[in-house]
């Protein structure tokens, strides 16, 4: 299981979608005259972790606007934030703490992959790896398996370039190399979190897939991202 970064908003905890503008240097992501959990008066104690609390947010804020999977990867900040919580109920050692924060920081920092699933209670399951480079660029690859073995697979192999999609809006994204062209439609709920990608494939991309099969489908998400504490 992919262990991630995760969001030092203690001050937002129980209004996690109110997100705060990145917090200066050596400010936390919250108002330390309004401290009241020990784990929050140890990191208000101290500069360092202080800082490492408004450089985690702002990772976390910037993670978070370019994510589809919101929804995912906001349960799984708050299942970190909850641990650390409740390990410094009655008292925090600052140097845990601090060990625990560079290692959100430092995953945070590298975090960008997303996996979408397709399966319709058949033997062939078909995957969609997404990895954000921006806000509107993403580079990903579909392949669809048969008992481990390879049916279709964008891009072909190592040598091939990466296939980087465009969003035209939030609602639409393309590629195309050669004559093979990817279309993707993002469905999305009420709050913005795309909770559906249908990719449909252009003729041309029958030389990545055998026989009878394709790279059209509908994906869902299947992150499975789990608090690096845990």
């Amino acid at each position: 299981m992919m262990r991630i970064a995760s969001f030092g908003l203690f001050g937002l905890f129980l209004a996690f979608s109110s997100l705060h503008a990145a917090s200066p240097p050596q400010s936390a992501s919250f108002d330390c005259a309004r401290a009241s959990h020990p784990l929050e008066k140890t990191i208000c104690a101290s500069p360092k972790l202080r800082a490492l609390d408004g450089e985690v947010a702002a990772l976390y804020k910037a993670r978070l606007a370019i994510l589809f999977d919101k929804q995912a990867f906001r349960g799984q900040q708050r299942d970190w934030q909850q641990i650390l919580r409740t390990r410094c109920a009655r008292a925090c050692d600052p140097a845990s703490v601090e060990r625990d924060y560079i290692v959100q920081r430092d995953s945070l920092r590298s975090f960008g992959e997303e996996l979408w699933e397709a399966s319709y209670k058949t033997a062939d399951i078909a995957q969609l790896t997404i990895n954000h480079i921006d806000a509107r660029q993403f580079d990903f690859a579909l392949r669809r398996d048969l008992d481990g073995k390879a049916l279709c697979k964008l891009p072909a192999g190592d040598g091939e370039a990466g296939a980087i999609a465009t969003l035209a809006s939030p609602a639409k994204a393309s590629w195309a190399g050669g004559a093979c062209r990817i279309d993707f439609a993002l469905t999305r709920d009420a709050n913005g979190h795309v909770t559906r990608i249908d990719a449909t494939a252009s003729a041309g991309c029958k030389r990545y897939c055998k026989g009878s099969y394709g790279l059209s489908d509908a994906f869902l998400p299947a992150n499975n991202w789990v608090a690096s504490n845990q």
